[in-house]
């Protein structure tokens, strides 16, 4: 059993903590979130730059003050966007060895550097702050791989003298400090993946995270590069699999060395109508390792108008100790928000039996 300690607070590994973007996990409040037992949530450092701002988060005193949320708050850095706004299309922005330079419309242009990215993350009174990394294309050449990885090494650097020149500033304690994470890249390359973990380490950060793409369309997760990823990176150190993943991939990656997992499919898939289940009446670790196990129901199919049993018979949750099937499907049928509130309760909940069941 692994504990993580953030701020002179203990917690066991793993967790899961789902997506807050912009200070919210879509449809719920941070009283549903700690019901569901979530210990996190992961927020987006340009989106809460933008609205509510840097200014309004520094007077309230941070976005846990805003949310009401005592749990622990990671921020994006915002090298997801570096990809999908540039590296998907190009004519978004540019990125260079001193950050990013994102076009706004046809006249106005930001610039997003390392060090303001570090200090974005500071403002919003974040307790693991993620470096600000350049996100390896799956389907890079080697050129461009290695350009990542070589652009993901040295913002590494920069982020961590400003975070250091932060915590200096701020007269944070060595218990009042946020973590510091860095990203790995490299692709499918297991020698730039083997580099850019070399130089991290070199570089000494509280936290790793498993930065790019890992699934392939034809068999799903690449469990060869998950685990040597972790292999390469230090037995004690907090690993951190960003953006994964489905129940079993969680599981699959925690065998691997991985800590604490965030993904946005709980809550999308509830707003979807697709809510996840266990297919076993006794869950425990070893049937967690048959995929068999977990299973998802649509709940706008006709089947479900008239069950009157609960979404998953052995869920715990405020929704399944509450409420049916049948009530589920009308809600979604009439389109009433509290369907998009009782079904992400729900899911999110599993996601976090499933990493419970894990310690």
């Amino acid at each position: 059993m692994k504990e993580i300690l953030i701020k002179q607070k203990s917690y066991l590994a793993p967790l899961y903590f789902p997506d807050a973007t912009r200070g919210v996990v879509k449809s719920l409040d941070s009283t549903d979130l700690c019901q569901a037992g979530v210990e996190g949530v992961v927020v987006n450092s340009l989106h809460l730059a933008d609205n509510p701002g840097l200014e309004i988060l520094d007077q309230i005193g941070g976005i846990k003050n805003m949310m009401n949320y005592h749990g622990i708050v990671t921020s994006d850095s915002g090298g997801w966007q570096v990809f999908s706004l540039i590296h998907r299309n190009g004519n978004k922005g540019k990125i260079t060895d001193e950050g990013v330079i994102f076009t706004i419309g046809t006249t106005r242009k930001q610039v997003f550097t390392p060090k303001q990215s570090i200090t974005t993350q500071m403002c919003i009174g974040s307790d693991i702050v993620i470096c600000l990394d350049d996100f390896t294309p799956p389907d890079a050449p080697q050129r461009i791989i290695r350009e990542t990885v070589d652009r993901t090494i040295l913002w590494a650097k920069q982020c961590k003298k400003t975070y250091q020149e932060e915590c200096d500033s701020r007269n944070l304690s060595e218990g009042e400090k946020p973590l510091l994470l860095a990203v790995v890249q490299g692709g499918y390359s297991k020698e730039e993946r083997k580099r850019c973990s070399e130089e991290l380490i070199n570089i000494g950060f509280d936290a790793y995270g498993f930065g790019g793409y890992a699934i392939k369309e034809e068999t799903g997760l690449d469990l060869e590069i998950s685990q040597y990823i972790a292999d390469n990176l230090p037995k004690e150190s907090i690993k951190f699999a960003l953006g994964f993943g489905k129940p079993h991939d969680i599981v699959t990656l925690r065998k691997f060395g991985w800590d604490i997992f965030d993904c946005t499919l709980p809550t999308r898939d509830a707003r979807h109508q697709r809510l996840y289940v266990f297919n076993n009446n006794q869950v425990d670790q070893d049937v967690l390792n048959d995929k068999k196990t977990f299973g998802f129901l649509d709940i706008g199919k006709s089947i479900y108008k008239t069950d009157q049993s609960p979404i998953d018979q052995y869920c715990d949750c405020h929704t399944c100790k509450n409420f049916s099937r049948a009530y589920l499907h009308h809600l979604f049928k009439i389109k009433d928000n509290t369907a998009l509130r009782l079904a992400a309760i729900h899911n999110v909940r599993h996601f976090t039996r499933v990493t419970d069941l894990l310690k």
